[in-house]
């Protein structure tokens, strides 16, 4: 699964260099950049990222700032994120120590940076595995607010008339604005969610039984059937192992 890194630095110099740096050791990876701890934030809570590369000092006119370490404190406290791994970039020896014990730190780039350095960094980086499955979690956005919801928790997903409505295990009902259900896939990055028509996603977990013949599944809890597209019955049955 394609692995997912988010830098973040004011400086767009180095943040078109340190981005060329994690393409160089793996072309094949999702970069995100941000230039603030606002729009990292909202990157890191509708993505899931694998690998942070953060910049302590983000605004040089404040003196003694370190908002790149308070980024990090707040999202540690994210379950998802507790463990992921982050690079700092830094030229403050003093917040090193910090770094390393309170806040996981994998590691650090001293500025002026070595360009092998970072490459040596970011690839042990993204050997860590991410939990990627069950424990994701889904952050809607409904009138500027977040709505963080776990994989776990989403039985299915229908996505019709222009309007997203989540169906939790718990017979609750979130409705959001549309996206398309590739969009939505492609936010949250798990094996869990499966696409079975234009307009439905599953989640596999709770998937009780599938009619090849009438195009249906059944899903745990859920007295509805839930249709398969013609478009996608081939790829479904073909996961569960039926013949087609």
């Amino acid at each position: 699964m394609k692995k997912s890194v988010l830098i973040i630095e004011d400086n767009m110099t180095q943040l078109e260099m340190l981005k060329r740096l994690v393409l160089e050791v793996n072309a094949g990876v999702e970069v995100h950049t941000a230039c603030n701890i606002n729009a990292a934030y909202e990157i890191l809570m509708e993505q899931t990222i694998d690998v942070f590369l953060v910049d302590i000092i983000l605004d040089t006119t404040k003196p003694g700032d370190a908002s790149g370490v308070r980024l990090v404190e707040k999202f540690r406290t994210i379950p998802k994120y507790m463990f992921t791994p982050v690079l700092f970039v830094t030229s403050v020896e003093d917040s090193t120590k910090y770094a390393y014990t309170d806040l996981n730190c994998l590691g650090y780039v001293e500025k002026p940076f070595s360009p092998e350095e970072v490459k040596k960094l970011v690839e042990r980086a993204l050997n860590f595995s991410t939990n990627r499955n069950q424990d994701a979690t889904f952050c809607f956005s409904k009138d500027r607010i977040l709505f963080p919801v776990k994989v776990r928790d989403i039985q299915y997903i229908d996505n019709t008339r222009h309007v997203v409505t989540v169906h939790t295990v718990n017979g609750g009902i979130l409705t959001v604005p549309y996206k398309t259900c590739k969009e939505l896939l492609h936010e949250v990055d798990t094996d869990c969610l499966m696409q079975c028509s234009r307009s439905t996603i599953v989640n596999k977990d709770y998937i009780e039984n599938i009619d090849p013949l009438n195009r249906y599944i059944t899903l745990k809890g859920v007295d509805e059937k839930i249709d398969i597209g013609i478009t996608f019955k081939k790829k479904i049955l073909a996961e569960f192992g039926y013949d087609y």
